[in-house]
């Protein structure tokens, strides 16, 4: 495409946060071009399960009539995992199986993708799949556009908003975004695996539509630091495990070999038993948090998405929900960016200040010592899910002996491999990520 194709917006990556944007601005009237690496949007996005809509429903109320959606979570399940059994608490919410939802539903992103980016197209936007963006078109010193690896790649245009995932190829050339570190980065690993409708129901005890999200801790990536999930589908269920790169690196654990781990562990085996693998992915994620994000804003370029950093890998496990308000953000500072003709660093700055008020950075800024605290404290993966399950499962073996006996015995026994200094740490350790 030559400079006379000059649009008002390009973005780069074909994500929630990339579509979020190209939706806002394209809706507005802008002339918006979105390159997708992958050769359709979705095919090569991934991640655990739940798709969080409070943003969606703000640009597309009615989304719901026909966005390809799984099941609505309604029960959520959180599991402390040793190697042969678990810990775990749960809350479930009939209101959450009723209007708006709660905001979260499964999905599987080579379906929602793809249909998110046909609403796109239907606002004016083009898309082109298959576009690789390797950098920046400079005229001047200044940005102009970008070069994919296309016949004609030369794409020009006033302004860019990078939302091509936690590898930015061209935010890393702009000195936006730096290299991650391998405590700061995640390799997940997904399989679909196809169950009957009624089987997923009755192993999960839903009705209906109801969806339920399970995540495990402690030993379900042989206490490496990170975690794994199923959640469940119409007619599948998405099973995986994600761990830091440095956590995997130092216990020489092969993410697949991870996740078969994870898959035959007595707690995970029942519920997927009898099932078809359909699917396998793996996919990067960022996970440094607030302390570690992009650069916002440069002259000509914003950058969304995981590609600024933009995951709460907290116990909410948001992350669809913060790269569209990324997005949506962005798109509304190009609408005003165009009407002003102002494409400078100053003038897109606005974005960074909205996204500082808004619900992303408050979130991620409250748990900004998470990855650290789990990083200084690996016993929480490995020593304390065995000691606790020791605890627990002695005090309610039923064998006649007298419980403040037991009691005694057990506290004396778990005190000689921790410390009630060891604990006290622990615990102010945690008070601090989570208040």
């Amino acid at each position: 495409m030559g400079a006379e194709d000059k649009f008002d917006l390009i973005v780069v990556g074909g994500g929630p946060a990339g579509l979020t944007a190209a939706y806002v601005a394209a809706k507005a009237g802008l002339q918006v071009i979105v390159l997708e690496r992958g050769d359709f949007c979705g095919s090569k996005n991934m991640f655990g399960g739940i798709f969080f809509t409070n943003v969606l429903r703000q640009i597309m109320p009615d989304f719901e009539k026909d966005a390809p959606l799984e099941r609505v979570i309604v029960r959520r399940r959180w599991s402390l995992m040793t190697p042969d059994g678990e810990l775990a608490g749960e809350f479930r919410f009939k209101k959450f199986g009723e209007p708006p939802h709660n905001n979260g539903f499964t999905v599987l992103r080579s379906k929602f993708d793809k249909w998110f980016a046909g609403k796109v197209e239907e606002a004016g936007a083009m898309i082109i799949t298959g576009a690789v963006v390797d950098d920046v078109i400079l005229d001047g010193g200044r940005i102009k556009g970008v070069k994919a690896r296309l016949e004609d790649g030369q794409i020009y245009g006033d302004m860019v908003i990078l939302a091509d995932g936690v590898n930015s190829l061209v935010a890393k050339k702009l000195q936006l975004h730096k290299e991650l570190d391998p405590e700061d980065a995640i390799v997940s690993v997904k399989e679909v695996i196809a169950l009957p409708e009624e089987r997923i129901r009755d192993r999960f005890g839903l009705t209906g539509n109801e969806g339920m999200a399970c995540e495990y801790f402690g030993a379900s990536v042989k206490g490496a630091l990170g975690s794994g999930y199923i959640y469940t589908n119409k007619d599948t269920i998405s099973v995986g495990i994600g761990g830091t790169v440095k956590s995997l690196t130092e216990r020489k654990l092969n993410p697949n070999d991870g996740l078969e781990y994870f898959k035959n562990h007595p707690v995970i085996a029942p519920l997927i038993r009898d099932g078809e693998q359909k699917e396998y992915s793996a996919h990067l994620l960022p996970d440094g948090g607030f302390d570690k994000m992009s650069e916002l804003v440069t002259d000509n370029v914003m950058v969304a998405g995981d590609a600024a950093g933009l995951v709460d890998a907290s116990l909410f496990h948001e992350g669809t929900n913060l790269a569209m308000e990324s997005g949506r953000l962005a798109g509304e500072v190009a609408v005003e960016a165009k009407a002003k003709k102002d494409f400078s660093k100053a003038s897109l700055s606005a974005y960074a200040d909205r996204m500082s008020d808004s619900f992303v950075m408050k979130d991620l800024k409250k748990f900004r010592k998470l990855s650290r605290t789990l990083e200084h404290n690996p016993h929480l993966f490995e020593k304390y899910p065995r000691i606790m399950e020791e605890f627990v499962r002695d005090m309610f073996t039923v064998d006649g002996e007298p419980k403040n006996k037991k009691q005694a015995r057990l506290l004396k026994r778990l005190l000689k491999e921790e410390s009630i200094f060891g604990f006290i740490k622990t615990a102010l350790a945690a008070r601090r990520v989570i208040i």
